[in-house]
């Protein structure tokens, strides 16, 4: 009995060396690859680009961009709006107000900031290449708060915009100007 325990653990070992190993060779190999085939997709796939112009408006809210695309709409388990334009674009907040927070990681949203633009709505704007504001700063429609990247878990260069009503995720389309 002890003979077949030990020739049981010393077999049990080496199948779990065999799958430890494959495992961290899926980790380190194949995960990254099928991460950079996903990133090269995302970047090279055709979405159709709007230019929005912007000039004086009685609109309370504004696009973030000016050129951009929309490669994902509002949608259960996607909490906002994913906007594709180019490398180094100036981002602007939806409206004016105080910047709250920001934040790097690299993870998720990456380089994002989040603005309290008035009593019931707030914005967050993640994955940008470089933020151009700091906590408590005030900004109108024309301040520029970052630069378009590919930060955190960015699939091609795009801003993330999230908007909230009373702490609430809503559709951006619902509240910022209609594109035409």
């Amino acid at each position: 009995m002890k003979k077949l325990l030990k020739w049981l653990s010393r077999d049990l070992r080496q199948i779990l060396g065999v799958n430890l190993a494959g495992l961290a060779f899926a980790v380190a190999i194949v995960v990254p690859q099928t991460s950079a085939a996903w990133s090269a997709w995302e970047v090279t796939r055709d979405v159709p680009m709007v230019t929005i112009p912007y000039g004086p408006t009685e609109s309370e809210t504004r696009w973030p961009l000016t050129t951009f695309g929309i490669s994902q709409s509002f949608r259960a388990g996607h909490p906002g709006m994913d906007l594709t334009a180019q490398f180094d674009s100036p981002v602007y907040p939806i409206a004016a107000g105080t910047v709250e927070w920001t934040s790097s990681q690299s993870f998720g949203y990456g380089n994002h900031v989040f603005i309290k633009n008035n009593d019931q709505l707030q914005s967050l704007y993640a994955h940008f290449e470089k933020i151009l504001v700091q906590p408590g700063d005030t900004v109108t429609k024309t301040t520029q708060i970052g630069l378009v990247g590919a930060t955190g878990w960015a699939t091609g260069n795009h801003v993330h915009l999230e908007i909230y009503q009373n702490g609430v995720p809503i559709n951006p389309e619902d509240v910022l100007p209609e594109i035409k």
